[in-house]
C-alpha cells in the first residue's frame, strides 16, 4: 500500500533538492482532465549521474548505461549494459538492487511510490556503495546496508580461511560432504533458511540442484529440482547469465515477465532469494543461492560478496573434481587405445579440425564398434559451392577465412558425443555421425545448410556472371549410411558420390545414400 499524503507533493521538491541522497522522480497529475507527467532529479542526482540541467531530463535518464558490478559477481568478461532500472522504477516497477554500476560509480537503487491528492509520485533513490569492502560506508539512511561490524568481518574471514583449506585439500570421496558443509556455514552466518548450488549443462539449456543445505524446519527441494529446462524459468536464466547475480527482496512483487519464476517461488514458499554465478575459466557453470522462507530479506552488498566468495571456493572444488574425472577418463582411453595420443596432433593447420588421416582412423574404429554393437553410423561430406570463384574474386586470404568460418560452423553444429568433424581436403569437409538413425543424420545435415543460410555470408558473382543464389555462400552435401559389409573407405566413397550428385543437381542441397 502506497502512503497517502494530503495536499500536493509539489512543495517537496525544494526540500528533496537539498538531500545528500540522489533522488529522481516522475510526477503524474491531471490538469483539466488531461494527464501529464514531469520529471525531477535533485542536485545530488545531477552530480552522481553527471546530468546536465540545461538538457531534457527524461532523455538523459533513458541514455544512462547500467552495468552489473563485476566486483560482486566475479565474472571475468566485461558485462553488457542492462535496461535502465531508473526508467523501470519510474514506470511503476519495484526495484531494489545493490549490484550495479552507473557513471563509473557502484550504487544502491531503491524505488518507491507515493500518492498525493492530485499527484502520483514514482521515485528512485540512489546511494554510492563502497565496492572495496564488505560494507556500505556512505549513508546512515539505508539501514539494511549499514556498515558491517569488525567482529563480523573477522568472523567471516575465519570461515573463508577454514573452507579454503577444507575444500582445497578435499579428496574426491569427501567433496560433496565438504561442499555441503560450506553451504551450511554460509547459510548459518547469513542467517538464511536455505543454501544451495545449481550447475548448468554444457549448453546452458538445463540446470540441476547438485547440493543443498536447509535450516531446521525448512523443506528440501533438491530431489525435484533436477534438469530444469531454461524454458521453465526464462527470466531467471537471462538475468543470471547476463548479470551474474539475481537478487529478489519480495518474490510477490516480481514483474510480469517473471511470472513463471514467481509461480515456482510460491510453490517452494520462497519469499526472498539471492543467486550469484559460479565461473570456471571465465565460463558460467552454475550459481550458488540463498533463500528466505520465514520472512522477506533485503539483500545487502555484503550478502552478495559473501555468497560470491564461498561460491568461488565451491567452483574451484567442482573444477578440480571435473579435472580429476577428465584425467581419469583420459587415462582409461589411453590404456584402451594408444591411438588417442596420436589423435591430439592429427589436426588441420588452418582450421584446427581433425585432418583426413585422423578421420579415417577414427572412422575405422567406430565402424568396428558399430558392427560389434549393432548401432548405426553415417558419414556426411560437405563442399563449399563455387569456391574457386570466391578465391578468384576475393583472393586466397579471404578463401582461407571462408574455410575457417565453415569449419567453425560445422564444429558448432556437429558437437554431440562421438561426432567428429574433419577438413577432408581443400574446401571439403567430412563428419562422422555415430548412434543416429539414417533419417536423423540426413536431417542434421539439412539443418546445417539452414544454419549456414542464416549467416548470410556474401558470395561475389563468378567470372561468367553467374549469380549465386541470394548472393550467399552455400555448400552441397552427401550422406551415406553404414552397411555391415562395408569398410571405412567404402562409406567415405559413397558419401562423396552423394556429394557429387548434389553438385550435379543444382548445389546448395544434400543428397542421401543408405546402403542395403
Amino acid at each position: 500500500m502506497m502512503p497517502q499524503f494530503g495536499n500536493s507533493i509539489k512543495n517537496w521538491r525544494a526540500v528533496v533538492d537539498l538531500l545528500p541522497v540522489a533522488v529522481v522522480f516522475a510526477a503524474e497529475s491531471e490538469d483539466s482532465g488531461i494527464p501529464s507527467r514531469s520529471y525531477f532529479a535533485n542536485q545530488t542526482a545531477h552530480q552522481l549521474l553527471n546530468l546536465n540541467s540545461e538538457q531534457p531530463l527524461k532523455s538523459q535518464l533513458e541514455a544512462l548505461q547500467f552495468f552489473p558490478d563485476v566486483h560482486l559477481t566475479g565474472a571475468a568478461t566485461e558485462p553488457e549494459a542492462i535496461s535502465s532500472p531508473i526508467i523501470a522504477a519510474l514506470s511503476g516497477e519495484v526495484i531494489d538492487r545493490r549490484d550495479l554500476i552507473v557513471a563509473n560509480s557502484p550504487v544502491s537503487i531503491e524505488s518507491n511510490q507515493f500518492y498525493g491528492d492530485d499527484e502520483r509520485i514514482y521515485s528512485v533513490t540512489l546511494q554510492p556503495r563502497d565496492h572495496r569492502l564488505f560494507f556500505n560506508s556512505n549513508t546512515p539512511m539505508d539501514m539494511s546496508s549499514a556498515e558491517v561490524s569488525l567482529r563480523d568481518f573477522i568472523s567471516f574471514e575465519k570461515i573463508v580461511a577454514e573452507l579454503s583449506t577444507l575444500l582445497r585439500n578435499s579428496k574426491l570421496a569427501q567433496m560433496d560432504a565438504h561442499i555441503h558443509h560450506a553451504l551450511k556455514r554460509l547459510g548459518e552466518f547469513c542467517q538464511t533458511d536455505r543454501a544451495y548450488v545449481f550447475l548448468f549443462d554444457f549448453e546452458h539449456t538445463t540446470m540441476t540442484n547438485t547440493h543443498e543445505w536447509v535450516n531446521d524446519g525448512i523443506s528440501s527441494h533438491v530431489d525435484d529440482l533436477q534438469e530444469i529446462p531454461n524454458t521453465q524459468l526464462p527470466w531467471f536464466f537471462t538475468q543470471i547469465k547476463n548479470q551474474g547475480v539475481f537478487a529478489i527482496t519480495d518474490t510477490s512483487k516480481i514483474p510480469q515477465e517473471g511470472a513463471l519464476e514467481k509461480f515456482e517461488f510460491e510453490r517452494e514458499d520462497i519469499r526472498s532469494t539471492l543467486c550469484v554465478g559460479l565461473y570456471e575459466l571465465d565460463e558460467l557453470i552454475g550459481f550458488i543461492g540463498l533463500d528466505m522462507v520465514a520472512r522477506n530479506r533485503r539483500w545487502s552488498e555484503a550478502d552478495i560478496r559473501r555468497t560470491r566468495l564461498i561460491g568461488e571456493l565451491i567452483a574451484t572444488t567442482i573444477n578440480n573434481e571435473r579435472i580429476y574425472y577428465t584425467l581419469q577418463t583420459s587415462q582409461q582411453q589411453l590404456m584402451a587405445n594408444n591411438d588417442a595420443l596420436r589423435e591430439l596432433v592429427l589436426r588441420d593447420g588452418l582450421t584446427g579440425l581433425a585432418n583426413r588421416r585422423q578421420f579415417t582412423n577414427r572412422l575405422q574404429e567406430e565402424l568396428a564398434r558399430a558392427v560389434r554393437q549393432k548401432h548405426e553410423l553415417s558419414v556426411a561430406m560437405f563442399d563449399i559451392d563455387d569456391f574457386r570463384a570466391y578465391n578468384e574474386k576475393l583472393g586466397l586470404p579471404s578463401g582461407d577465412a571462408l574455410v575457417q568460418k565453415i569449419a567453425s560452423l560445422l564444429k558448432q553444429h556437429f558437437r554431440r558425443n562421438g561426432e567428429l568433424v574433419c577438413r577432408f581436403a581443400g574446401e571439403k569437409f567430412a563428419v562422422m555421425l555415430p548412434h543416429l538413425s539414417f533419417p536423423e543424420a540426413c536431417q542434421r545435415s539439412d539443418d546445417f545448410l539452414e544454419l549456414l543460410k542464416q549467416q548470410g555470408i556474401t558470395h561475389p558473382q563468378t567470372s561468367e556472371a553467374e549469380i549465386v543464389e541470394n548472393n550467399s555462400v552455400t555448400v552441397s552435401g552427401g550422406v551415406a549410411c553404414l552397411s555391415h559389409s562395408e569398410n571405412a573407405d567404402d562409406l567415405i566413397h559413397q558419401a562423396e558420390n552423394m556429394l557429387t550428385f548434389a553438385k550435379a543437381n543444382g548445389r546448395n542441397r544434400v543428397e542421401y545414400k543408405q546402403q542395403k
